[in-house]
């Protein structure tokens, strides 16, 4: 008989959220407007530090296993409880939770920036925007758009995409909905984005961006919801701080050297070797006794794990204006100013989303109470 295990048990979500945006701020801290900054930022260190800081794009990797996790065991909580899942009560839950921050990004991208001060058209797609198809638009026309903070909205699509497909078929077919068939749909993403990145495995946008090639971390998130409601997940007890602390060593070694490691078709299994050490980083934090850390007992990072959504879609239009400031006031050509222009984006950043949170998404969140049961 399974134990029934409630998400509200699952401890350290909300602070490796954060770090997940965190990382994700920093890669594109680094990498979006490096060509302003001066010769300082060619020096050895600080092409070290890049190196480190290029690999931030894992963060969204964390967040999609994260979410495949959450979203699965939502799932199989309601699945044991009433024998079924109330599709339209999880989809209704899901654009409470998701569509008011992606479309006021969308809304202020498309329609109101291009006539603000600094502002600029762009050449992507509203319609695939508007249907969340921006990770395929970003690969048709993104190299050749200078606007870059509307890219961050292509994992959002990726996760609409992932969920409203299941739960098109599970809606128009309830009989699947039983655990073998949810089952067998995350185990046939993980084979179909394996033959795809076999497929593809030189075109780099097309591996970063293609729903194809990176729903396997959403469907790998979800099998561990499996293992942890059939409490397969006993052995992370079992395993000392030193052995513990040996597999971070060992998985974010690999991370920064991904490059390196995972070329040629070595690069279809990359997603699952990342998928698979965030879904342990994921059971560390949530069970283990030995962990050499835990998320959420970081200064700030439990309640700021509230503000991920909106930190990490805000994040970028942020970036875009302080480059601009800093360009404009020939601040660029010393490391103080780069970290001023690194603590005056967070700082922002996190404000903004603050803001978003109590006034955008709070209210909408409330209403997910409508919707459950």
């Amino acid at each position: 008989m399974r134990k029934r295990i409630s998400v509200a048990a699952f401890e350290n979500l909300n602070g490796l959220r954060f770090i997940g945006a965190l990382a994700v701020f920093i890669f594109h801290s680094f990498t979006l407007s490096r060509e302003i900054w001066g010769d300082f930022y060619q020096t050895p260190v600080s092409k070290g530090i890049y190196q480190l800081a290029s690999r931030g794009h894992y963060g969204v990797g964390l967040f999609f296993v994260l979410s495949g996790f959450l979203i699965v065991t939502l799932m199989l909580l309601e699945l044991d409880k009433t024998q079924t899942v109330n599709i339209k009560n999880f989809f209704a839950r899901r654009i409470l939770r998701i569509w008011p921050v992606y479309f006021a990004l969308v809304i202020f991208g498309f329609l109101l920036f291009p006539y603000l001060p600094f502002g600029k058209p762009t050449i992507h797609s509203l319609g695939y925007f508007s249907v969340f198809l921006s990770n395929l638009d970003e690969i048709w026309v993104g190299m050749n758009d200078s606007l870059t903070f509307l890219t961050v909205t292509w994992s959002v699509s990726v996760e609409e995409q992932f969920y409203l497909f299941l739960f098109l078929v599970l809606g128009l077919f309830p009989f699947l909905i039983k655990r073998k068939y949810i089952f067998g749909y995350l185990v046939a993403i993980i084979l179909i984005c394996l033959v795809f990145r076999l497929i593809n495995p030189s075109d780099e946008r097309v591996i970063y961006f293609h729903s194809f090639s990176v729903m396997s971390d959403l469907a790998i998130g979800g099998l561990l919801a499996f293992i942890v409601s059939a409490n397969k997940h006993q052995f992370i007890f079992k395993l000392s701080r030193i052995q513990i602390i040996g597999i971070y060593i060992f998985g974010l070694t690999v991370l920064i050297f991904s490059h390196q490691i995972f070329q040629g078709y070595l690069v279809a299994i990359e997603r699952i070797f990342q998928a698979s050490f965030f879904a342990f980083v994921l059971l560390d934090q949530m069970f283990s006794n030995h962990s050499w850390f835990k998320a959420d007992e970081l200064p700030g990072f439990f309640f700021s794990g509230n503000l991920t959504y909106g930190f990490y879609m805000y994040h970028c239009v942020s970036l875009y204006y302080w480059a601009i400031f800093f360009q404009n006031h020939e601040l660029t050509n010393s490391v103080m100013w780069f970290v001023l222009y690194l603590t005056l984006n967070f700082v922002t950043t996190y404000v903004v989303s603050l803001l978003s949170y109590y006034w955008l998404e709070k209210p909408f969140l409330r209403l997910k109470s409508y919707f459950r049961g």
